[in-house]
């Protein structure tokens, strides 16, 4: 069972400045104000608050400012997102990569990325973490991810759930070369992001195989500070029914109904929080720790780390000289891939000759003489394996790749060494009854038999 893990304090100066939590505060507050002031009990709302489009376009390096159809709204609606894209990413390469969804937080946009980039974009770099896309999308300030109760007329939010869910992810899944499989996505976000993915990840099991969140408010209804951001999504703050349809969206109902997939699915779930947030502790009430036990209940593996001296700034919690960013929890959640439902020889077989790819997808091809796999790695290359989990057949990338010495006889290797330098064997095939038949990266097909002895 994941258990909650202690940064040492002597790190830090425990004087707490507390004019900077009440500038935090005020600002926020400030942020939300609008929402106290609006006449006659209607909710009143800044400009850009229900904007599904950020008007603002300047991005990070490595990074596309990107719209996309958004027909769970209805005709002719669009959203837009960030887009991080790692050097080397070409479209029109076999090679597909995990994505990982990161969703901002309460009053925010799809900009509070910006911290993460260059981290992320670094530690692809330095080889810390492997190639992925990163997508931030633009889910509304005040819109907690989840779909709308738009019987209420103080409702200005809309149907984020579905949008992000039925819109976006497959957008992204047929625009780019995508893992397109929970191996291959994962979900974090901040403060509401926080929530929002936890309670998207864990509604979803089938679409996603990590969840990170980062002081997600995981609040009960009645600790929820500004209660006018509770009515934008939820509904009159005076009627039942409102709190009825919160607790409803809430990440811990979704952990309670689908523990069991959860489970099953090996999802690999984590938790931040810092121990000057109030998310840690109100006064006695532990809000983070309050779903850690709950989590913890239901059989979820996860970690909660409480990092000391932080408060609900993402900034604090991953301060490099104390805490840097754990990319490792990605690379582990996506080398998985599709190898885990791989029978146990084969995926020792990838892991042996193919130690620096992970596997894109894998599918049975029933065949007449038992059921064959068909597996896809991260680079394109495509091997096929029999009914007894042996490999029949290697096809690479051409010059970009070619199949290990480690699969080809010392023969048929000594043979190509003097007759075909410079050539790369791009596929191989076991010809049953017969031999090998092997392809070279000039465009030469040779067969050889058994003894790797070349046949003419």
């Amino acid at each position: 069972m994941g258990g909650i893990r202690h940064y040492p304090r002597d790190v830090f100066d425990l004087n707490h400045d507390r004019m900077k939590k009440l500038a935090v505060f005020l600002s926020l507050a400030a942020s939300m104000a609008a929402y106290a002031q609006a006449p006659q009990g209607a909710t009143s709302v800044r400009p850009g608050m229900t904007d599904w489009v950020d008007s603002e376009r300047t991005v990070p390096e490595h990074t596309q400012f990107v719209t996309y159809p958004t027909p769970s709204r209805g005709e002719a609606t669009e959203g837009s997102c960030l887009v991080y894209l790692p050097d080397g990413y070409d479209a029109s390469a076999p090679r597909r990569y995990p994505v990982i969804y990161y969703l901002h937080g309460g009053t925010g946009s799809q900009r509070e990325v910006a911290w993460l980039i260059p981290r992320l974009h670094a530690a692809i770099e330095s080889g810390e973490m492997d190639p992925v896309i990163l997508v931030a999308p633009q889910a509304l300030p005040i819109g907690w991810y989840v779909n709308a109760n738009e019987s209420d007329p103080k409702v200005v939010s809309g149907p984020i759930c579905d949008v992000m869910i039925h819109d976006l992810i497959p957008y992204i899944d047929s625009t780019y070369s995508t893992i397109a499989s929970p191996a291959g996505r994962g979900i974090e976000g901040f403060s509401m992001g926080g929530r929002g993915a936890l309670a998207l990840a864990f509604s979803y099991p089938e679409l996603f195989g990590a969840v990170s969140s980062i002081a997600g408010a995981v609040v009960d209804w009645e600790e929820e500070p500004l209660q006018r951001a509770l009515e934008c999504t939820f509904g009159d703050i005076n009627d039942p029914f409102s709190r009825i349809y919160f607790d409803a969206w809430h990440p811990k109902t979704a952990a309670c109904r689908n523990a069991r997939a959860i489970r099953e699915g090996d999802m690999k779930v984590r938790m931040w929080v810092g121990d000057r947030d109030r998310l840690y502790d109100e006064n006695g009430n532990h809000i983070t720790a309050r779903f850690d036990r709950l989590l913890n209940r239901l059989g979820i593996e996860h970690t909660l780390t409480i990092v000391p001296g932080a408060d609900h700034n993402p900034s604090e919690i991953f301060d490099p000289a104390v805490n840097p960013y754990d990319f490792s929890f990605w690379r582990q959640a996506f080398s998985r891939g599709a190898d885990a439902a791989l029978p146990a020889d084969v995926a020792a077989f990838i892991s042996a000759n193919f130690p620096e790819q992970s596997v894109a997808e894998a599918t049975v091809s029933p065949e007449t003489n038992g059921d064959h796999w068909l597996v896809t790695l991260s680079d394109g290359t495509a091997l096929k394996f029999n009914e007894h989990g042996n490999w029949i057949r290697v096809q690479t990338q051409g010059d970009a790749s070619a199949v290990p010495d480690s699969m080809i006889k010392d023969e048929i290797r000594s043979y190509l060494s003097a007759n075909a330098a410079g050539a790369k064997v791009v596929r191989i095939e076991k010809v049953p009854r017969v031999g090998y038949d092997v392809l070279l990266s000039d465009g030469r097909t040779l067969r050889f038999d058994t003894a790797g002895v070349p046949i003419a």
